[in-house]
């Protein structure tokens, strides 16, 4: 497990007492939402704390991509000019069957591709030269809306403006303020992943029934992402964190040549992880509580937009609370009505590809293919989500 860098190391702690008041929004989570929207308060001028559980950081074999809807919010953050020297500039897309070549397409706005711990790393650097406060090992306890009183496991007590909630997908906030007995449900997908190393220099798809493959360099030096995903009834686990074994991931993927997986040695580790959502909310906000990113909205992984709905919803609210001057309840509903809308479309676009991906009849997977390979609809259909910009659409509503 590689550590945070020296400067993600020093948990500020506030001095004489484990009761303060502060004049900042707390944010709950110290992942892409969080430090997100931390480096967008504290740019714009607003007081901003983060609270974090951890104190480490792993990617556990996780790579993660960003298209221009994304990079265009960390350009203006000054992110993206760091985080582009740790990662890979994709332009193309390829796509075969478990054997024969479908087709291949240009990307015209581009992607970018990393170690999903580099794009923390560099978010929390941005986050730290601006002056930001983190505090680790903070597990959240209980909020009080009334007093907006936040406690923690360690007995911190903290009284905050307004409460962010970027604790993903199993967000104990989502669940103590929102729907309640509305838990994470699975999806009827699970997936591998893991990093190998590859001369590919594009992102790569493989379409199988029940089942697909992508594989993506992250770095200049041969590093490659893949994942595979496979449909299963049988409810897998949610961890992430769970290690499996390289003989049941042959199996999984038995019907597919291993030399389209980058070459993996004796250290690599192999992760399976079941894919989990959440319905959509009526609303993401309630009185002095904003979600965002997955505890929002999880989704599952099949156009890459997960990590980079929560950079959107981050700056969204970030510039919503600069224009609304600290006044929470219109940025909340300005908020709410865009993110709400944006968020899920994609969740269902992203549930429709892995229909489309895994498709099993053969006249309909003929079909499929031909319209892949002889017209733009995969390059338009990701171009339609890669060309938002949160900033414009918040520079609308206003």
């Amino acid at each position: 497990m590689k550590e945070l860098p020296e400067s993600g190391k020093r948990a500020i702690q506030l001095k004489n007492s484990m009761q303060k008041n502060l004049d900042n929004i707390g944010i709950v989570g110290g992942g892409i939402a969080g430090l997100t929207l931390g480096c967008t308060l504290l740019q714009d001028g607003i007081p901003a704390i983060i609270f974090e559980q951890s104190s480490e950081v792993s990617s556990y074999g996780a790579g993660i991509s960003l298209s221009k809807n994304a990079l265009c919010l960390l350009e203006r953050l000054n992110v993206l000019d760091n985080l582009q020297d740790r990662s890979f500039t994709h332009s193309k897309v390829e796509v075969q069957g478990p054997v024969e070549a479908i087709c291949e397409f240009s990307l015209p706005f581009g992607w970018l591709a990393m170690r999903r711990q580099e794009l923390i790393n560099c978010l929390l650097e941005t986050y730290l030269s601006l002056g930001g406060e983190i505090l680790y090992d903070h597990s959240l306890k209980t909020f009080n809306q009334v007093t907006r009183e936040i406690t923690f496991e360690n007995d911190a007590q903290y009284t905050v403006n307004h409460l962010a909630a970027c604790d993903g997908i199993r967000s104990s906030i989502r669940d103590t303020f929102f729907t309640i007995n509305q838990k994470p449900k699975y999806s009827g997908y699970s997936a591998w992943r893991g990093v190998g190393k590859s001369e590919l220099k594009c992102v790569h798809f493989v379409l199988g029934p029940n089942s697909h493959i992508v594989n993506y360099p992250l770095n200049k030096e041969g590093d490659v992402s893949f994942v595979g995903v496979l449909r299963e009834p049988n409810e897998f686990d949610e961890s992430w964190r769970k290690e499996g074994s390289y003989q049941d991931f042959l199996d999984d993927f038995s019907i597919y040549d291993p030399s389209i997986f980058p070459i993996l040695d004796d250290s690599t580790k192999l992760y399976k992880w079941g894919i989990y959502t959440r319905p959509p909310l009526k609303s993401m906000t309630v009185k002095n509580i904003t979600l965002l990113g997955d505890a929002a909205h999880p989704m599952v992984p099949f156009i890459g937009q997960g990590g980079c709905m929560a950079i959107e919803d981050a700056y969204s609210f970030g510039m919503l609370c600069k224009r609304n001057l600290g006044d929470f309840s219109q940025a909340q509903k300005t908020y709410d009505s865009i993110r709400s809308k944006r968020t899920k479309k994609i969740q269902r676009r992203s549930m429709m590809q892995a229909a489309i991906y895994h498709m099993k009849n053969p006249i309909m997977v003929a079909a499929r293919n031909a319209a892949m390979k002889y017209t733009n609809i995969p390059a338009n259909n990701l171009n339609s989500i890669h060309k938002y910009d949160a900033y414009d659409e918040i520079n609308i509503s206003h």
